[in-house]
């Protein structure tokens, strides 16, 4: 069985299919990230490809990098040049969820506390506190695990 070509999709297909509003399809186009494949009757057409490529650009906003960076992922000369992009977004990714994970545990910690106030009452909150004094500044740092007693 010999198969034509790729169908081609309107704009109100792909983005449709991509889970995208037709202004982002045409602001993709405006920055370089995506070209229609062709025109018909004025109109913008795309070919499967051209789908999938806008889908992954929606992963890599999905990952948090900017458009900046996906263009310099889609348009990169070689694996280890898209690789780099990729890499500083990691360590990116890596260094929020430490900080994440710092504040979920001040929240455990507090939450845990069996007394009214944990500003005021706590022991294990006081202590946290007055460690972050010592260190001059109320920023986090490492701080003590959620499985520790917020009890005296």
């Amino acid at each position: 069985m010999v198969t034509g070509p790729d169908p081609l999709m309107t704009i109100g297909d792909v983005a449709r299919r991509a889970g995208v509003a037709t202004s982002a399809v045409r602001y993709y186009e405006r920055v370089g990230l995506l070209t229609a494949d062709a025109r018909r009757s004025g109109q913008r057409r795309y070919r499967t490809e051209t789908l999938r490529r806008l889908v992954f650009i929606g992963m890599l906003q999905d990952a948090g990098l900017s458009l900046e960076d996906i263009a310099g992922i889609l348009n990169a000369a070689d694996a280890a040049e898209w690789k780099a992009i990729g890499r500083v977004r990691l360590n990116a990714l890596d260094d929020e969820i430490t900080r994440l994970q710092r504040a979920r545990n001040v929240l455990a910690l507090a939450l845990n506390c069996r007394y009214d106030h944990p500003a005021t009452d706590c022991q294990v909150m006081g202590a946290e506190i007055d460690r972050r004094l010592a260190a001059g500044s109320s920023a986090g740092g490492e701080l003590l695990e959620e499985g520790t007693s917020a009890s005296p």
